[in-house]
């Protein structure tokens, strides 16, 4: 029956063959990124398909994407579109976590649960899982889910863990590592004397300025710039801001996903507490000293195979400067490990967008029902 209703809602008003929610259209960088990854990929597969995104803000920060916005804190257009949606994608992202607030769990758990009790098939897309203090309502919300797939063996641990149906879980990658073909390493053999930086503001915790800007003055005495890079203006800017001040550094302009990764690959190396400012280094082999101020970051670094994590709230000049000392000494070979690494992570990022357009296609044909077009070719 709410199949049926669907449909002829879908008849009548027409509607999206995908319905993407996460933390689009708050001018996050690497979150665009991943929208414009997940949109790209599933055009790639079947170039027919209709595409809403639920987001925040005015527009999709620097998106050309011919999708379809609808308010994400208007309640009645919410249930609007999923009334008429055939799948509901929740991801990518860590949106199972109850660090930032429980508002954004239960946000992000009533969505999934709401598509699932109207009948829309639900696809948890390369999710982050944690770190979570009310389990029970992220559990509810997983057995939901006609398909889940995580991007860390952390995520896949803690999903298991809540007992969700192994064959409905499988390990994947972050989205961003789809952009991989499009990034080519530094054919040159000595870097550009730069590094980038990447700070954020946390509810949690205060990083120590003065430490990161004592450091950054000490590398560039050795002849290393420090360039600064802003991932989200509303949390970043103002910080990176102050401590490019203090140390001498150089504010970076805004650009796209795409510029930052071929920005990020002529650096030596990187200082993040951003995720996505990591996964884009890496697509070319650029190694990352890593902030943390959450598991993320501890299970991004783990998968890339990476050592030089340290607590963002918690470090001192000498063990920053070690920990940068660390990375270069790997030189092209480190870099080339990474760039492998990489390589790897795209492949299994792809069964994303692989198991999202088997899920739409083993359904009615995707596009308008009721109309002639012919049937959709899809690539997998």
């Amino acid at each position: 029956m709410r199949k049926l209703l669907r449909f002829f809602l879908r008849m009548v008003w027409g509607g999206d063959d995908v319905l993407l929610s996460g933390y689009y259209g708050y001018g996050s960088l690497g979150d665009e990124a991943v929208l414009d990854r997940i949109v790209t990929a599933l055009r790639e597969r079947i170039p027919e398909c209709r595409i809403g995104v639920l987001a925040g803000g005015s527009s999709l920060c620097g998106s050309n994407l011919d999708v379809r916005r609808v308010g994400r804190k208007n309640p009645f257009a919410v249930l609007w579109a999923l009334l008429r949606c055939r799948m509901l994608i929740s991801g990518g992202g860590s949106l199972l976590q109850d660090a930032t607030s429980r508002r954004s769990l239960w946000y992000y758990t009533a969505i999934i649960r709401i598509a699932h009790l109207l009948g829309v098939q639900v696809f948890l897309y390369a999710n982050g899982i944690g770190p979570l203090h009310e389990c029970r309502r992220a559990q509810k919300a997983l057995y939901c889910g006609d398909r889940i797939s995580v991007r860390d063996p952390d995520s896949l641990y803690a999903v298991l863990a809540m007992g969700v149906d192994p064959e409905r879980v499988f390990l994947s990658a972050d989205p961003i590592f789809l952009l991989y073909p499009e990034i080519l390493p530094s054919l040159s053999g000595e870097k550009s004397p730069y590094f980038v930086v990447s700070l954020r503001t946390c509810r949690h915790g205060k990083i120590e300025e003065d430490v990161v800007a004592a450091a950054c003055e000490k590398l560039r005495e050795q002849g290393l710039q420090a360039v600064f890079v802003s991932m989200q203006d509303s949390y970043d800017r103002a910080l990176c801001e102050r401590v490019c001040r203090r140390c001498g550094g150089v504010m970076a302009p805004s650009m796209s996903p795409a510029a930052l990764a071929s920005f990020l690959s002529e650096a030596r190396f990187v200082i993040s507490m951003r995720l996505h400012c990591i996964l884009m280094a890496a697509l070319s082999g650029t190694p990352a000293v890593a902030l943390s101020y959450d598991c993320k970051i501890d299970s991004a670094m783990e998968y890339l195979e990476q050592t030089t994590t340290l607590d963002a709230f918690f470090f001192t000049e000498d063990m920053l400067l070690s920990a940068c000392r660390k990375v270069s000494a790997r030189g092209e070979e480190g870099r080339m490990r990474l760039r492998r690494r990489s390589e790897a992570l795209f492949h299994m990022a792809q069964k994303d967008a692989n198991t999202a357009a088997g899920l739409l296609t083993a359904g009615a044909p995707v596009g308008r029902e009721g109309s002639k077009s012919a049937p959709v070719s899809v690539k997998l």
